[in-house]
């Protein structure tokens, strides 16, 4: 489907231009579940410089999962792709999520992650829609799409 391929390779280019490699990074040797400090909402942060295309990605990934309430059919490899695409950027974003977002950042990964789950032959529509549709998860989808990090020009 051309219209896939358009979105990953946008996605992919959006990860490259906002700095999600970490190639000149030292990574440090402790485990990601390791105590952290206090992350920064610095506009250089992982989280801020990443942040917009996430927001974008995020949007368009439950748009296309809601299409499915309406009756369309869903290309599972296809939108499996995009979610793993929104989690990689997502978890290398969490560690400098400012505090303010952070809880609300980890509830919309946790969504998307359950929902691509779902993601396969004889899913319920409502099993892939709920984790993204759902009333409680509704803030924090609104929470994540209108933050916006200090200092971004906006």
């Amino acid at each position: 489907m051309n219209g896939s391929r358009v979105w990953i390779l946008a996605m992919s280019a959006a990860l490259l231009v906002a700095g999600c490699s970490e190639g000149e990074k030292p990574r440090a040797a402790a485990s990601p579940s390791a105590s952290r400090p206090s992350p920064s909402a610095a506009p250089s942060s992982a989280f801020c410089l990443d942040l917009e295309a996430f927001q974008v990605g995020a949007v368009v990934f439950r748009a296309d999962v809601g299409g499915a309430a309406e009756g369309r059919r869903l290309d599972f490899k296809d939108l499996r792709k995009r979610a793993a695409i929104l989690l990689y950027m997502g978890e290398r974003m969490q560690a400098s999520a400012p505090p303010g977002i952070a809880e609300r950042f980890r509830a919309v990964l946790k969504a998307i992650r359950t929902a691509a789950r779902k993601l396969k032959a004889g899913s319920k529509v409502r099993d892939v829609v709920d984790p993204l549709y759902g009333k409680a998860i509704q803030p924090a989808f609104e929470a994540v799409d209108h933050y916006e990090c200090p200092g971004a020009g906006g």
